[in-house]
């Protein structure tokens, strides 16, 4: 969820609502939903009665059971290394718009054409919870985890928009609840994020010193030479679970997954699941700060979202440490997160 500090690295962000040249647009609530670079994703869309578009769902509204919630959550102001998350939710809500919400199950030889398909939008209700103010203060964070946990009292699956990693904070924490005693984590990230200290490398951490059980935290996709010996023995020393990436490159993902969700759900509490998205390729994802050559491939980071999210005890998922305002010019990371907000909900059908 960050790169590793080092002399003569990039000077911090500063510390108030003032955005580079680069990074069109102003840190304020009203002024992230279009804060973002445009980029060749946003060029009017065509029209087709026949191939609607997903998105654009209504506000959740008090007194509601929905399936699916989202909520945006942009984190920014304690990251590592400079970033402009804070746009990251805006975006991918616009994203969203741009595709369908139909998908079909995979057939077998022999029996083709009566493979079943649904259409996410007529299965499911999804509804948008806005987005949190300031989740970086100590207040503010205080007060998104409030929001958040009134938003998982009413819905099947939390899906919160980041933000750097310290979006997993609040996230996990609301999602979780009461039950962070006898609950569980899952990351997909490169990085361990049990640094000292308050920022996007600390969120595990944190959640563990808030009464998280280190046991019931799995970390899948951990890399080389994107940690240090001090942090690996910290996860070590915790009891802490970690996945190699190199496993995946041998391992089933399906076994993977039931490996997780065992482990994580062991306390019969409910899991919240952080995807950072810098667990990616660079080549997926050039839109995060510290994702590099060898990382996931797009595939697999949808595959284990949905397969995660089709298990009941994933109650929220954050989607963390996408820059929207370093983005590829045709906005494939962007593009790549909304499809994480897909295959999450698309797990939550096929319970």
């Amino acid at each position: 969820s960050h790169r590793s500090s080092r002399p003569g690295g990039w000077p911090l962000l500063p510390p108030v609502s003032v955005i580079p040249d680069s990074r069109i647009g102003s840190a304020d609530a009203a002024g992230r939903r279009a804060c973002y670079r445009p980029t060749m994703t946003d060029a009017a869309l065509a029209h087709d009665p026949g191939w609607p578009r997903a998105g654009g769902w209504p506000p959740l509204t008090s007194g509601e059971s929905v399936d699916v919630a989202l909520i945006g959550v942009p984190t920014f102001r304690t990251s590592l290394s400079p970033t402009g998350a804070h746009a990251t939710p805006a975006a991918v809500r616009a994203a969203l718009r741009r595709d369908s919400g139909h998908l079909g199950v995979a057939g077998t030889p022999g029996d083709r054409g009566s493979e079943r398909d649904l259409v996410l939008d007529s299965v499911l209700s999804i509804r948008d919870a806005g987005d949190v103010d300031d989740p970086d203060s100590e207040d503010g964070e205080r007060a998104a985890t409030a929001r958040i946990d009134a938003v998982a009292a009413a819905s099947g699956l939390v899906i919160a928009l980041g933000g750097d990693n310290a979006c997993t904070v609040p996230a996990a924490l609301g999602v979780l609840g009461d039950r962070l005693g006898d609950g569980g984590l899952i990351t997909i990230d490169a990085h361990h994020d049990l640094r000292d200290g308050r920022s996007n490398g600390s969120p595990v951490r944190r959640l563990v010193e808030a009464g998280l059980d280190p046991r019931r935290i799995v970390q899948i996709g951990i890399a080389d030479f994107a940690n240090s010996r001090v942090y690996r023995q910290r996860a070590r020393d915790l009891g802490i679970t970690v996945i190699h990436r190199d496993e995946l490159l041998d391992r089933p993902l399906a076994s993977v997954v039931d490996e997780a969700l065992t482990i994580a759900g062991a306390g019969g509490g409910p899991i919240h699941l952080d995807v950072d998205v810098d667990a990616c390729d660079r080549s997926v994802a050039p839109g995060c700060p510290a994702s590099v050559p060898g990382g996931l491939q797009a595939v697999e980071l949808r595959r284990l979202v949905r397969l995660l999210c089709a298990s009941a005890l994933v109650r929220g998922v954050d989607i963390a440490e996408v820059d929207a305002t370093a983005d590829a010019p045709d906005g494939r990371t962007v593009r790549l997160a909304a499809l994480v907000v897909r295959e999450a909900s698309a797990g939550v059908a096929s319970r």
